[in-house]
């Protein structure tokens, strides 16, 4: 996998950057907003020699691939520059694949879309150059002429959503930048909820919309089947998530964002417009559906292998196979039949092979049991575990307590439990919640008094899933009550089996068990601390950063996925199966696109894990759009199935049922959306801490 530009595709970035930055201030786009052209820096343009870049150098262009392209156009978006250069760079490269003249571009700009002005179409067979009074000159004609239209048109949706993105993204800085600075009751208002978090949501869904543009890039190099529907999943989404960016930015201004003295009022007309210009967005979802179950083909433009890749890379793709053969030979129908998302689903037997098969802990340290695997071969290892819808969480919650002994713990604590752990024949659980904090975890109440070598712990921690059949919790106490809330803290991995401990269950809506455990006079040897007395923060800082990510969660979307597929292809008693009405595939479009924006978004952050270039943003983002759109998902397909999804009488919608009531846990779980989205907006967005 590789997210990294190349030297050449960062060069054309830059220097787009600066082109624009220079000749394209708020004033040009002003000057030319009636007409949203600027025939100066039209002529700019062209001599620059972005215009013609896509065409051939045979033609008169550079043959430029299609991210550098994509990276053009959204510096261009990012200063509302206009000039169609979406449309230009698509002909350019048309023109120089049917024989015309490129320097046509250099007389003025020729559409391939909607707008004013001299314009590329296919009609009677052939393609022809229409003036705006109509008058028409032959460019060419054929099958091969056809499909190269069809392919530049595939191109300018690309494009066209690659310069949404930058646009919305510049909208979405000067609004954080104005929240930053504005004051309202004593504060900026960039500390208030209700404005930093639509704006981290807005972030998240631009960064996620970039990502599919670069995917879509990638399929098309790669020759992958689903390429044609990236592309249209990549124009709807750009133009749904910048158009909602762009109502969000501006209303983060206030009464002034609806000045006409204000840019910001710039950016959310000259969005709507790139976003609307060629109709309703959701005709492309429509698209993506007749794309991956209809049979609908495409042409597709040329590209050169972009250097990104998505792929987690052929060691991954081996140990998933490993998997997935354990998995066949051992997976009885017994334990199929006893299969639960939840802790009901784990089953000791099982669990001992998984570890020795090296498929419960394959990244832990070898030292450890582990075999030092790759995020990479992790994250594809979490992708089998769902497909055979075999419960990750034991091994989820148990893998952060022994981080935490690896990182933290004595020698002699590492000693005695990370074996038993690795062999499979002892579980950890998390005591971070309480019944009066809720996510504030910090607020914890439970106290730890030293006495002699030992601690004396009591109080109660909600939540704590898993405690009923685990041997140890990673608690959190407080060991300072005179310090501030964030201090005077101090981790324990505490053994469940010692006197004083006693679990209640709690039984919720998503048919899953969780616990509230309570500690009364435990005593706990001090060799079972984590890190220095009061140093909890640090400890819990390791330990968030690997609760924070969204792979855990977005596994779940590709099972609803295939859900809905499973229920789709079903046909009634007449033959006919919900998938063959357009507006059903159009509806299951909508999931498949969040689940592959939620997928790359994972990704990212497993790439950036990969290769130390993490940031506190990453992994939130991909948590928070991976359940947020799981819990959208979910609802929608309940409804498109209902009435029948409300008393599920066939596997698919017993699962997709399930799946609905299992998602609003999914928000809260690993820190709830609220959490995330303050992440996002302090790290990513350099908004004021909340509070």
């Amino acid at each position: 996998m590789n997210l990294d530009l190349t030297d050449q595709q960062r060069l054309v970035r830059d220097a787009a950057e600066r082109f624009f930055a220079a000749e394209c201030p708020a004033d040009v786009v002003r000057a030319a907003e009636r007409d949203a052209f600027s025939p100066d820096l039209w002529a700019k343009a062209v001599a620059a020699g972005f215009v013609a870049m896509r065409a051939s150098e045979a033609a008169g262009g550079a043959d430029a691939d299609l991210l550098e392209a994509a990276l053009l156009c959204e510096q261009a978006g990012r200063r509302l520059a206009p000039i169609p250069l979406v449309d230009a760079l698509a002909a350019a490269r048309l023109l120089g694949e049917v024989g015309g003249d490129v320097t046509e571009l250099h007389e003025g700009p020729l559409l391939l879309g909607a707008g004013a002005g001299r314009r590329i179409v296919a009609t009677g067979g052939k393609l022809a150059i229409v003036a705006p009074d109509g008058s028409a000159a032959s460019l060419a004609s054929g099958p091969a002429a056809l499909d190269r239209h069809a392919a530049a048109l595939a191109e300018r949706d690309l494009l066209s959503a690659a310069w949404l993105v930058g646009a919305a993204q510049e909208a979405v800085a000067m609004a954080a930048a104005y929240a930053a600075q504005r004051r309202q009751f004593g504060k900026p208002i960039g500390a208030f909820q209700a404005v930093a978090h639509p704006l981290a949501n807005a972030a998240t869904d631009l960064d996620a919309g970039r990502l599919l543009v670069w995917r879509a890039i990638w399929a098309i190099a790669a020759g992958r089947d689903d390429a044609g529907a990236s592309i249209a999943m990549a124009r709807w989404w750009a133009a749904t998530a910048a158009r909602r960016a762009a109502r969000t930015a501006l209303r983060s201004f206030g009464g002034y964002g609806l000045s006409l003295e204000s840019d910001i009022q710039l950016y959310f007309t000259a969005i709507n417009r790139a976003a609307l210009i060629d109709g309703d967005p959701d005709a492309a979802l429509a698209e993506v559906g007749d794309r991956l179950w209809a049979g609908e083909a495409t042409a597709l433009p040329e590209t050169r292998d972009p250097g990104i890749d998505f792929g987690f890379g052929a060691a991954a793709e081996r140990f998933a196979n490993e998997a997935r053969r354990f998995f066949e030979a051992e997976l009885t129908d017994q334990l199929r039949a006893t299969a639960h998302h939840s802790t009901d689903g784990h089953d000791p037997g099982f669990h001992r092979k998984l570890a020795a098969a090296g498929l419960a802990y394959p990244d832990w340290p070898r030292r450890w049991g582990g075999a030092e695997r790759s995020p990479y071969e992790v994250s594809a290892l979490a992708r089998v575990f769902e497909e055979y819808r075999w419960t990750r969480v034991p091994i989820g919650i148990t893998n952060m307590g022994a981080r935490m002994v690896m990182q933290f713990g004595s020698p002699e604590l590492q000693k005695e439990v990370l074996p038993r752990l690795a062999e499979g024949a002892a579980l950890s659980c998390l005591g971070f919640s309480e019944p009066d904090s809720g996510s504030d975890i910090y607020a914890a109440r439970t106290r730890a008094v030293r006495d002699g070598d030992d601690w004396i712990i009591d109080g109660q921690k909600m939540f704590t899933t898993g405690a009923h059949i685990a041997d140890y919790v990673l608690l959190l106490a407080r060991t300072d009550p005179s310090q501030p809330k964030h201090r005077g803290l101090t981790i324990f991995f505490v053994p469940l089996a010692l006197p004083g401990v006693s679990i209640r269950p709690v039984h919720t809506l998503q048919d899953e068990r969780t616990n509230i455990s309570f500690y009364d006079q435990v005593r706990v040897p001090d060799r079972y601390r984590l890190g220095p007395v009061d140093g909890g923060m640090a400890v819990m800082a390791a330990a968030m950063a690997i609760e924070h990510g969204g792979e855990g969660y977005h596994v779940l979307q590709h099972s609803l996925l295939d859900a809905a597929l499973r229920w789709a292809r079903t046909a009634d008693a007449g033959g006919c199966a919900p998938i063959d009405d357009r507006a059903v595939r159009t509806r299951i479009a909508r999931v498949a696109t969040h689940v592959e924006l939620a997928d790359l978004l994972c990704r990212r952050a497993t790439w950036a894990t990969a290769t130390a270039r993490s940031s506190r943003a990453t992994g939130p983002m991909a948590k928070l759009f991976a359940t947020e759109s799981y819990m959208a998902d979910t609802a929608d397909l309940m409804a498109l199935a209902a009435p029948a999804s409300l008393d599920p009488a066939t596997p698919a919608l017993v699962e997709i049922e399930e799946k609905h009531r299992q998602a609003i846990g999914q928000t809260i779980y690993g820190g709830t959306s609220e959490i995330h989205r303050t992440i996002i907006a302090e790290q990513a967005l350099g908004l004021p801490r909340a509070g």
